[in-house]
């Protein structure tokens, strides 16, 4: 307007003025005119530029303002407002392509909420398939290990099997598996996993270490400061880091602490609350497993133990007997049985009465155990007679073998009314001596009885017609019975 307008009025005061002056000569009653003639085309661009003014406001002034609002509010973040499309001038046009730019943001807006939304709700179904992954892990780990527990009464087999389960299912991280020793109440490390083997076998006394830190209860979590307090006693895995973390879950059963099993992680806080109560869940299982086995072991032994000398009992050698004679079979090996008698035993029992010869026969018992190999069988025959099962052992071996059991008596010098306590030894060898086991005792019983015939206190090896001695009070009818008794 004003690069137009102002210089034609211009243009048109100054082309009155001209003709003015050039009129005023000729006809000087037309100076009115012109001055009326000015003063009309001021007052018309006046009026024009009025017009104009309103005309630019009403038709550019409030669209622009209209865009501008828009523009605000779309920076304030309303981008669903739309900017009134009125014309379809270049400014409708800017409208129109402003409202399409609008549209096109809340599309991307509304996508990336969705898209956020998609991706919280991804989120969340992953934490959540993690989450049941470790349950699932948990719930596997649990099952394995209480198949494996109920499938064995051998406590070895029980100890492999939680350090193996345990191992695999927490992954990196060293671990071991302490048993309280009974007697002295010591904590004995029985197997480990992700330490050196050599270890096994450590001793820590009661109240120290972790039986202290678990303190019976629950398990806990220790930072290992053992370089910093010398007073801690050292455990397998001390000085391997500098700084690591030591949870110890006590193996509880009925309130009593069968073990402890100790783990250690470098860095603090390294064990999580779920891992540390999955552990508690496999201690509780393993502890019952563990004292379940080793009431089996006790139940056992009691079953095979003769329960006044501590030796094995018949039916512990009898079943003894039956495995080697079917190895000698299979392996075409000799073994001997020596039977031991205590001689003049019921003489002295009479004299000092029973307790007395109870002693005596629990003395022999353990010198016999001290006297044999690693695979020989002590056992209590009966009354004071005790059966020595000498497996892979010709008749020399076998008489060596009798010979040194009953030096080892004599050489004891356990008193025995006014002298000390001797013992008679008779042997014989399967299979030279019998066919079966129950001709194979009574061959050892013909040896024996020659023994106290011959003066007592002596060995004597089988022969043959020792059987048929007119004067045994045994026979093999008597051997059998007493073997199928002892079965």
């Amino acid at each position: 307007m004003l690069a137009s307008g102002v210089p034609s009025l211009l243009f048109a005061v100054v082309m009155l003025l001209w003709l003015r002056s050039r009129t005023q000569a000729i006809a000087p009653e037309l100076d009115a005119a012109y001055r009326l003639a000015i003063v009309a085309v001021i007052l018309f661009a006046a009026g024009m530029a009025v017009i104009h003014a309103l005309a630019m406001r009403l038709m550019v002034g409030r669209p622009l303002q209209r865009l501008a609002a828009g523009l605000q509010r779309a920076r304030e973040g309303d981008f669903l407002y739309r900017v009134p499309v009125e014309t379809a001038d270049e400014l409708g046009v800017l409208a129109e392509n402003f409202n399409t730019t609008l549209a096109a943001i809340t599309d991307l807006h509304a996508r990336r909420i969705d898209d956020a939304a998609s991706m919280e709700s991804m989120q969340r179904e992953l934490a959540l398939k993690a989450q049941l992954e470790a349950r699932l892990k948990e719930l596997t780990l649990l099952f394995d290990l209480s198949r494996r527990l109920v499938s064995t009464l051998e406590l070895e087999r029980l100890l492999d099997s939680v350090t193996e389960l345990v191992g695999r299912g927490l992954g990196d991280h060293a671990f071991a598996l302490f048993l309280v020793e009974e007697g002295t109440g010591d904590l004995v490390v029985r197997t480990v996993s992700g330490l050196d083997a050599a270890v096994t076998g450590t001793r820590v006394r009661s109240g120290e270490g972790p039986a202290g830190w678990a303190a019976h209860e629950r398990a806990t979590v220790l930072v290992d400061d053992t370089a910093a307090d010398p007073r801690r006693p050292v455990l397998p895995w001390s000085g391997a880091q500098a700084d690591g973390s030591i949870l110890a879950v006590p193996l509880l059963h009925q309130s009593a602490c069968v073990g402890i099993l100790t783990f250690f992680r470098p860095g603090r806080q390294a064990f999580p609350a779920d891992e540390v109560r999955l552990l508690e869940s496999v201690a509780g299982q393993a502890a019952i497993a563990i004292e379940n086995a080793r009431l089996h072991q006790k139940m056992v032994r009691l079953s095979q133990t003769d329960a006044l000398t501590g030796v094995h009992n018949r039916r512990s050698l009898f079943a003894r007997l039956q495995l080697e004679a079917d190895r000698c079979e299979r392996f075409e090996h000799q073994m001997a049985v020596a039977l031991v008698d205590v001689d003049r035993f019921r003489a002295y029992n009479e004299a000092h009465g029973h307790a007395a010869g109870d002693a005596i026969l629990r003395k022999v018992g353990v010198i016999l155990q001290g006297a044999i190999r690693k695979v020989d069988l002590v056992a209590r025959y009966g009354g004071e007679e005790f059966a020595v099962l000498l497996p892979r052992a010709d008749r020399a071996a076998a008489l060596a073998a009798a010979e040194k059991l009953r030096a080892a008596v004599t050489d004891a010098a356990i008193p025995h009314g006014d002298g000390h306590v001797t013992i008679s030894v008779g042997l014989s060898v399967w299979p030279d001596d019998a066919p079966d086991l129950a001709t194979l005792m009574d061959a050892a019983d013909a040896a024996l009885y020659a023994a106290k015939r011959a003066g007592r206190d002596v060995v004597c090896a089988h022969e043959p017609g020792m059987r048929l001695h007119p004067s045994r009070k045994r026979d093999v009818t008597t051997t059998a019975d007493a073997e199928a008794a002892g079965n």
